[in-house]
């Protein structure tokens, strides 16, 4: 028997391209599984048909092969196969990833405890942060969760991991921003103020469901 105890939903929409959200727990034998819940593309130019649009959403522990980069140790996931895990943890990761999708993609992860003992646990505290240009646009954002039992959150450790993965995979010069998603709208597609580094609503986009 097992019983799921927690969901994580992620949302990608206009200049943004993968959207993070990892969740910390006491250690228990899981099951972790993520899906696609929903791709939509807006017709381009007659040459968009000669890309690769693409989403796809998998899911990242301990276990997960890890390469180095420019210095910097990264996860290396199979994401045509690692959207079902099953091991013993106190935290997961679920990624969702798109490239050239003027559009929207979401998907939906949970986790199951087969031990049948963590029944809901309450969250404990959660961060965002959005990885962004020199210009405010975002290029990812990522969600940090600790539920109670689960191991402490520091912010600044959170940050410097963020920035180090995205600077790898990046030749743009990046920031990352503490956010409070909370005055916007669900799922409504924002840019960061490079000055001020305070997120601002995109101006003419509709919303989708938030990354929660």
């Amino acid at each position: 028997m097992s019983n799921v105890f927690y969901g994580a939903w992620l949302w990608r929409s206009g200049s943004l391209g993968w959207a993070t959200h990892s969740a910390r727990f006491p250690t228990t034998p899981i099951l972790a599984t993520i899906q696609l819940s929903s791709f939509s593309m807006q017709n381009g130019d007659r040459f968009m048909q000669f890309e690769q649009h693409y989403a796809q959403a998998y899911i990242e522990t301990v276990n997960t092969p890890i390469i180095v980069v420019g210095g910097i140790a990264i996860p290396n996931p199979n994401k045509l196969t690692d959207n079902n895990v099953w091991l013993t943890t106190d935290h997961v990761t679920f990624q969702l990833q798109a490239d050239n999708v003027n559009g929207s993609a979401s998907a939906f992860g949970l986790i199951h405890d087969r031990s049948s003992v963590l029944a809901g646990p309450d969250i404990r505290r959660t961060l965002d942060f959005a990885v962004h240009d020199d210009e405010g646009v975002v290029v990812g954002t990522h969600r940090e969760v600790q539920l109670e039992g689960g191991s402490a959150l520091d912010p600044d450790a959170v940050q410097e991991r963020i920035l180090a993965r995205a600077a790898a995979a990046s030749e743009r010069t990046l920031s990352v921003a503490p956010v409070d998603l909370a005055d916007l709208p669900a799922g409504t597609p924002f840019r960061i103020d490079p000055r001020t580094k305070r997120v601002v609503p995109e101006e003419g986009t509709a919303g989708t469901p938030d990354n929660a």
